[in-house]
């Protein structure tokens, strides 16, 4: 494979239709009110002799969750809605880049409504593959998320107040050791997808089709893509330096006091009104974050379809 062909092929498609830059800032997306001062969560940072802090760290929590539980609550659903909604939009912009490339290179005229549409066409079929692949690591999440949940609502409810820092160990501990078990697993799937996605968009298959599919194309390619994911890995890595300095002030007006207080050791005031600054402050991250990634979201996406075509004996790149 000629390499410097495909990196500018790759970057000449993208620059020539800047509306795969909207579609690449909609696939780098991810995914309560102000308090009164008597009703905040102040805890303070342990000291040499502060032995019994944790203890008394729960019952201010249990205090904090009793005045504004309901209402994290409705916000933690609020958010997950949300994100559920960021996710159907990532995945068919995903879906439309695939098939903007596929049909430049094939000569036609594509724009931003045509290829959201075709993304939006197969979108349950792309629910569907990215579920079905990521399943292992979704069950696990939501065993421990609930193992966590009820142990800490359990503890909280009964008032016993060192069961929760015991549990934190071992909690932690099994993560872990899930944690490393699932790394290859992570790999795995993080190469086959992009190749499984271009099988259902391109090829029309089914989810357990296309999983077979990429992997095949995996299989049979490994020498490449292997050299083409260390490429991307370098640029991401560029492109992380150039994110984190965009994003660093927003980070800092988020997490500033906070960090502040912990540094000089002074108590920390956590309640609602600290809560929302901080989700205000999560949701710009996410939007900076996406927009500078939107380049290399675009290209990384562009140059693999443009490397698929070849493994798949595709017409050459850059022909019609």
């Amino acid at each position: 494979m000629d390499y410097g062909k495909l990196f500018r092929r790759g970057w000449e498609v993208v620059w020539q239709n800047k509306y795969l830059f909207i579609l690449g800032f909609l696939a780098a997306l991810g995914g309560g009110s102000g308090g009164s001062s008597g009703g905040n969560f102040n805890y303070s940072i342990p000291g040499p002799s502060g032995s019994d802090v944790p203890a008394e760290m729960f019952e201010e929590f249990t205090q904090f969750w009793t005045q504004y539980g309901g209402l994290i609550l409705g916000l933690v659903c609020f958010f997950f809605i949300l994100g559920i909604v960021f996710w159907l939009i990532r995945l068919a912009a995903v879906g439309g880049l695939i098939e903007s490339v596929d049909r430049i290179e094939a000569g036609e005229q594509m724009s931003f409504g045509k290829a959201f549409s075709a993304g939006v066409a197969r979108i349950w079929s792309l629910v569907g593959l990215s579920v079905m692949l990521n399943l292992p690591f979704i069950l696990i999440g939501l065993l421990f998320a609930g193992l966590g949940t009820s142990f800490l609502v359990t503890a909280v409810n009964s008032g016993d107040m060192a069961t929760p820092p015991r549990f934190l160990g071992l909690f932690f501990a099994c993560a872990g050791l899930f944690a490393c078990l699932l790394v290859p697993l992570g790999i795995v799937v993080a190469v086959v997808q992009p190749f499984a996605q271009r099988g259902l968009m391109l090829k029309q298959l089914g989810v357990v089709d296309s999983i077979r599919h990429g992997w095949q194309v995996v299989r049979d390619n490994i020498g490449d893509i292997l050299l083409l994911g260390i490429a991307f890995l370098v640029i991401g890595f560029l492109f992380g330096l150039v994110t984190l300095v965009f994003t660093l002030p927003f980070a800092f007006l988020a997490m500033g006091p906070f960090l502040l207080d912990a540094i000089q050791g002074n108590t920390i005031d956590f309640g609602m009104t600290e809560v929302l600054s901080l989700a205000f402050g999560g949701i710009c991250l996410g939007l900076v974050g996406a927009a500078v990634n939107s380049v290399l979201t675009a290209y990384r996406s562009a140059t693999v379809t443009l490397a698929y075509h070849h493994f798949v004996q595709k017409p050459v790149i850059g022909e019609p």
